[in-house]
Formats: C-alpha cells, structure tokens, sequence
C-alpha cells in the first residue's frame, strides 16, 4: 500500500506544523499562551476542575 496513492496532491505538499515554542530561542520559561502563572495555581486545593466521573461521593 502506498500512502501517496492514497492522498492528494496538495495534501502531500503541506508543510508539517512547527510549534513556536519549539523554535523559541529565548530562556523565558512563562508561556501566556499556554495558560501559565508565574505566581501558581489560583484554584483552592483539592478542588477539581472536572467533576469525579465514578461520582465516589455520591455512592
């Protein structure tokens, strides 16, 4: 099976995705636009973003 029989053409000649961060040359080590915070966590301990989904306390 050959995968160029299989796509098109201009499908073929796309350039594959390149992340910025991985061609970012600087020592920063906070990225905004992955939702860090320098200062930690805003969200007391021990509460979750996402419900439990087996819902332990409720059984």
């Amino acid at each position: 099976m050959d995968i160029d029989k299989l796509t098109r053409p201009n499908v073929r000649e796309l350039e594959p995705y390149s992340c910025a961060r991985d061609e970012y040359q600087g020592d920063t080590g906070i990225f905004l636009d992955a939702n860090e915070n320098s200062l930690g966590s805003v969200l007391t301990p021990g509460l979750n973003r996402y419900p439990d989904p087996l819902q332990k306390k409720l059984k």
